[in-house]
């Protein structure tokens, strides 16, 4: 067994589809099947329940992906230690976020001009418990969550604030407001996130508390599908801003009488881990560029 047969076992065991994991490693699949086979045979089991062309990962699979992860871990913390000794600015980070929108493209570049020889892996997720899952395996370094919940292995900074504004389009009858009611939204159409966004996870527990139930007739996956829907005026929605950047969205942002709920946005990182020095420069950084 060599790194190269764990690498290819790890991708195809995360995308548990054989033309996909050969695409990502830029392998031909009949090299990557006999690779995987291989692997099988020297450990005198099968890793995967094949029926058809459906590959998943089973049972003997799971115990052996997580030793995969950790060996792999282990290498590339050992490499980047090994630069970082040696004085190299060069490194990697992997981190996740659920929006990369121009705020989070800003300090990125900004960044990147400090530290031009450091490569990013960014993975864009809504969910913030797939978020803290690859924090807890080291699949990556850092995560932008939205979470209130606390887990031991886990350190998180605050970052930002945000408040929780009705989102209407401009021309909306109560656009003119500075601020409404939940009791006046009853009939209005809202646009949420997938249920699975940690911004929708959020909204639904304020609904919860607050004995509201709001007539949904959309459902996106983006922030940024959210904005643009309600500028077109197909409905309204919950979005979070900070104060100072209000008047400069091209929707109109309302007060809540009755929400007192904040939207906080955290840096989160598994405690126990090596960190190489591109890593703690980011965080460092990031936190220091928010806060």
């Amino acid at each position: 067994m060599d790194l190269l047969q764990f690498k290819y076992f790890q991708t195809v065991a995360r995308l548990e589809h054989m033309t996909r994991a050969a695409g990502e490693l830029q392998v031909a699949q009949p090299a990557l099947s006999a690779t995987i086979s291989k692997l099988e045979d020297d450990l005198g089991v099968e890793l995967f329940n094949r029926t058809g062309r459906s590959i998943v990962l089973n049972e003997f699979g799971k115990v052996f992906l997580k030793r995969v992860d950790k060996i792999l871990r282990e290498v590339e913390e050992g490499r980047q230690e090994i630069s970082d000794m040696s004085g190299s600015e060069s490194g990697f980070v992997a981190f996740s976020s659920t929006s990369l929108n121009k705020e989070f493209g800003d300090f990125i570049f900004s960044f990147n001009k400090l530290y031009p020889k450091v490569n990013f892996h960014i993975t864009q997720l809504g969910d913030d418990k797939t978020k803290i899952h690859l924090l807890e395996t080291n699949e990556i370094d850092f995560a932008f969550i939205n979470t209130v919940k606390e887990y031991p292995t886990i350190s998180a900074v605050p970052l930002l604030v945000e408040d929780i504004f009705l989102a209407v389009s401009p021309e909306h009858y109560l656009a003119s407001r500075g601020e409404v009611s939940l009791g006046e939204l009853t009939n209005e159409p809202f646009i949420n996130m997938t249920a699975d966004h940690s911004l929708q996870e959020f909204c639904d527990y304020i609904y919860q508390k607050n004995g509201f139930t709001p007539k949904v007739i959309c459902e996106c996956s983006e922030s940024s599908a959210i904005v643009n829907l309600v500028a077109a005026g197909i409905g309204i929605s919950f979005y979070p801003c900070v104060e100072e950047k209000r008047e400069q969205q091209p929707i109109v942002l309302l007060k809540i009488k009755d929400l007192k709920y904040k939207n906080i946005l955290q840096i989160a990182w598994k405690k126990k881990r090596y960190f190489s020095k591109a890593a703690i420069n980011f965080r460092d950084y990031v936190i220091n560029y928010f806060v």
